[in-house]
């Protein structure tokens, strides 16, 4: 079997453990290593801890000093975890762990938030112009998200991608798992933005993938964020609930948000649909709209960024 993505390897990785199949679990993560590079280090990291479960210290603790040699980036609090208990027989684990540790904070004190800016031609100008934010997933980069978004410049919007400044464990990737890191963040772009563009505030969506479009969901539906127009596309969500509390009933009014996700996406599927129900009884306009993927960009994903930015641009009511 060859997962074709890591959420696919994740669950079927848990699947082998939990039938018992340990040695089954740590060869499916040691053939699929290579292949999803952006989440290389936590698929070693995961090999890491299954050979602390099967008693097998020495090699666990060889694997994690390649890792870090390769510049994997582990938080030392996550390797103090009990799932890694066992690795503390091991003479020169708690060198390592304070390594990991250092290695991080160095990485995460040189990142820096970046941001794409792409915009229509001068001559197809005219007054303000409507902008997109679209926030990447975890585990993904600024570069690697523009092409399934550039669309919409050809349509009269200005596209920003901005590059959040929370490193991955994998170097070169990018996380939005520090909600006031990336607040602040997103602070900087908007002013970088009215800086360079004459832009329309009242044309202003916040969309994103992933936990980019988990993201969007709770800055803009929290009153966090100066637009209440959201593009929510694969949505990490397994944990509704989570994500409702955090939502401010006076932000619903007016609020518009476009759903877009897969049907056989397990991450995010029912969340998606209990979102929309979620938000109709509490006044916003919303929408969802279901292809038939996985936790992915739907394949016309130009023309669900027509439709979508249709519906989001409108002043009339949703359903």
């Amino acid at each position: 079997m060859r997962p074709a993505t890591f959420n696919e390897l994740n669950a079927e990785v848990e699947r082998r453990r939990d039938a018992g199949d340990q040695s089954g679990a740590l060869d499916l993560l040691t053939r699929s290593e290579p292949l999803f590079s952006p989440q290389a280090a936590l698929t070693r990291m995961l090999r890491v801890e299954l050979l602390a479960r099967m008693d097998r210290a020495t090699e666990a603790v060889d694997l994690l000093r390649d890792g870090l040699d390769r510049g994997y980036r582990y938080r030392g609090r996550w390797l103090r975890h009990e799932r890694f208990a066992a690795l503390t027989s091991q003479s020169d684990f708690s060198s390592l762990v304070e390594r990991s540790d250092a290695q991080y904070e160095r990485a995460q004190a040189d990142a820096s938030p970046d941001l794409g800016i792409y915009a229509p031609d001068e001559e197809a100008r005219s007054g303000e112009q409507p902008v997109l934010v679209a926030l990447h997933g975890n585990n993904r980069t600024m570069q690697d998200t523009v092409p399934s978004w550039q669309s919409i410049v050809a349509d009269g919007w200005v596209l920003a991608v901005p590059q959040s400044s929370e490193i991955a464990t994998t170097p070169g990737f990018f996380l939005w798992n520090d909600r006031e890191r990336a607040m602040k963040d997103l602070e900087t772009h908007l002013a970088t933005l009215r800086s360079r563009l004459s832009l329309d505030p009242n044309r202003l969506v916040l969309g994103g993938f992933s936990m980019g479009a988990r993201l969007a969901l709770e800055l803009g539906l929290s009153g966090r964020f100066p637009t209440k127009r959201v593009l929510a596309i694969a949505t990490w969500l397994p944990d509704f609930e989570s994500l409702a509390a955090l939502f401010e009933p006076s932000a619903m009014q007016n609020a518009r948000v476009h759903v877009v996700v897969g049907r056989h996406d397990t991450s995010g599927y029912d969340g998606s649909v209990r979102l929309v129900e979620h938000l109709r009884t509490l006044g916003a306009s919303a929408v969802v709209e279901i292809h038939d993927g996985g936790h992915e960009e739907p394949r016309d994903m130009p023309g669900t960024l027509r439709r979508a930015l249709t519906f989001l641009d409108s002043t009339s009511p949703g359903r």
